[in-house]
């Protein structure tokens, strides 16, 4: 059986037991401050031709989601997700534990669509008291999703397009990527 709900229940592929075994007695300051992470700090900056940008790195998912949902949204506001998203599923309350609210969308398959955004976002902007209720804030998704789909390059696209006509963030769990206009 192939378990998609968490990232950790496997080892790591061949090449980096291999690489682990080559510099294991290797002594580094760690903490993110050694030479390897450096080195993939510059590869990183030079991929998304972005000399100027900060690059960290974190030691878990839960860590990261938590941090980067927290410093994009304002007080007032949630994060959208399907009810089988990992951070409403397997986080232990990581995101609400900020001050945040996880939105949740019921679907068939844990995938959320472009049409479940725009539901949520025009019902809370349709609603009379909506500056009295939590305000949609991004959209986050598991990728793969908890039920190990994979969404479709056409699915993505659907999901940014919404996103950008709501100012929504974009946040995809798994692969540790979220789209954010930063002029906006």
């Amino acid at each position: 059986m192939i378990r998609f709900e968490c990232d950790y229940s496997e080892g790591a592929c061949p090449e980096i037991i291999k690489k682990l075994e080559e510099t294991n007695m290797e002594q580094t300051q760690g903490y993110g401050e050694d030479n390897y992470c450096n080195s993939v700090r510059e590869k990183i900056k030079e991929i998304c031709k972005c000399p100027n940008a900060e690059v960290q790195f974190l030691v878990g998912g839960t860590q990261t989601n938590m941090i980067v949902i927290s410093s994009i949204l304002k007080p007032y506001q949630g994060v959208i997700s399907a009810s089988t998203g990992h951070i409403n599923v397997h986080e232990t309350g990581a995101i609400e534990s900020t001050g945040h609210k996880v939105l949740v969308i019921n679907t068939n398959d844990g995938k959320l669509t472009d049409k479940d955004v725009k539901e949520i976002y025009q019902a809370h902007y349709n609603d009379e008291n909506h500056e009295h209720i939590v305000q949609p804030g991004m959209v986050y998704i598991s990728y793969p999703t908890e039920n190990g789909l994979i969404y479709t390059k056409k699915e993505l696209e659907e999901l940014y397009k919404i996103c950008k006509e709501c100012n929504l963030p974009l946040y995809i769990d798994g692969i540790g990527l979220f789209a954010l206009d930063k002029n906006k």
